[in-house]
């Protein structure tokens, strides 16, 4: 009986050795697995990434060349609003409407001696 005893033990002892085997083997596998993961979702984040670049800086330049025909668009409108308060001045305002006529026409009144000096 002695000896049954011992094999008993012995296989059992061999059985747990064997299971911390296949237990070590399996974190490793997990480990592995853990770190392939990993790798795949970086690298797909980096794809995304890379993908979505290219829309971004089109829409960047998108937003500057907007800025740019706003500040045109400004531009023009007070230019059109100096030209529309010029022209209102010269239909309802006599004195600068001879203002004008003596500055651009070179009219002047009898009797008078106009000096221009050129820059």
């Amino acid at each position: 009986m002695a000896r049954s005893r011992n094999k008993t033990q012995r296989r059992k002892k061999s059985q747990g050795r064997e299971f911390s085997r296949v237990r070590a083997r399996t974190q490793r596998m997990n480990a592995g697995v853990r770190l392939a993961f990993c790798g795949l979702m970086l690298t797909a984040c980096a794809a995304f990434l890379a993908a979505a670049l290219k829309p971004y800086r089109e829409l960047q330049a998108k937003r500057a060349d907007l800025a740019d025909v706003e500040q045109r668009e400004i531009s023009v409108i007070e230019r059109k609003d100096a030209k529309e308060r010029e022209l209102n001045a010269i239909e309802t305002d006599p004195a600068y409407l001879e203002i004008i006529a003596r500055d651009r026409l070179n009219y002047y009144k009898p009797g008078e001696h106009v000096f221009r000096i050129k820059r």
